[in-house]
C-alpha cells in the first residue's frame, strides 16, 4: 500500500461525512420545528377549548332564560298584566269547514272594589313629621 491511496480513501469518506452530518443536523432542526408548531397548536387548541366552555355554559344559561320565560306561570302572569283574560271554550274547524262546538267569549272576573280603611301612612324617610295639635295649657 501506498501512502498516496490512503489519503484519498480519507479525502474520498469526507464528504460522505459531512453530507450524513448535515442529513442528521437538518432532521433535528426538523423535528425541533416540528415539535414548536405542534406545541404552539396544542396551546391554540386549548384555548379555543375554554372559549367553546364559556360559550356552552353561556349558550345553557340563556337557554334557561327562555325556558323560565315560557313556563305556564309566568306567561300567565305576563298576559294578565297585559290585560288578557283566558279564553272561553273553544270551537274547531272540522276537515270539510264545519264548525265543531260552540265557542264562548272570554270574559274577565269582576274587578275587586276597592276598599277604604284607616290606615295611616307613614311620611316618607327624610321628611319631618307633622306637628301635633297644640292645646292652651292648663285645659
Amino acid at each position: 500500500m501506498s501512502p498516496i491511496r490512503g489519503r484519498t480513501a480519507t479525502a474520498a469518506r469526507a464528504p460522505f461525512v459531512i453530507l450524513v452530518v448535515t442529513l442528521l443536523a437538518g432532521g433535528l432542526i426538523s423535528l425541533l420545528l416540528l415539535n414548536a408548531a405542534v406545541n404552539q397548536d396544542s396551546f391554540q387548541l386549548n384555548k379555543l377549548e375554554k372559549e367553546t366552555t364559556g360559550y356552552t355554559d353561556e349558550q345553557q344559561q340563556l337557554q334557561q332564560e327562555v325556558d323560565q320565560y315560557g313556563a305556564p306561570g309566568t306567561l300567565e302572569r305576563k298576559a294578565r298584566e297585559l290585560g288578557m283574560v283566558p279564553g272561553g271554550n273553544p270551537a274547531f274547524l272540522g276537515p270539510d269547514g264545519s264548525v265543531l262546538g260552540t265557542p264562548d267569549r272570554a270574559t274577565a272576573a269582576p274587578k275587586p272594589r276597592p276598599t277604604t280603611s284607616s290606615v295611616t301612612v307613614a311620611p316618607p324617610a327624610g321628611t319631618a313629621p307633622p306637628n301635633p295639635p297644640t292645646t292652651p295649657p292648663g285645659r
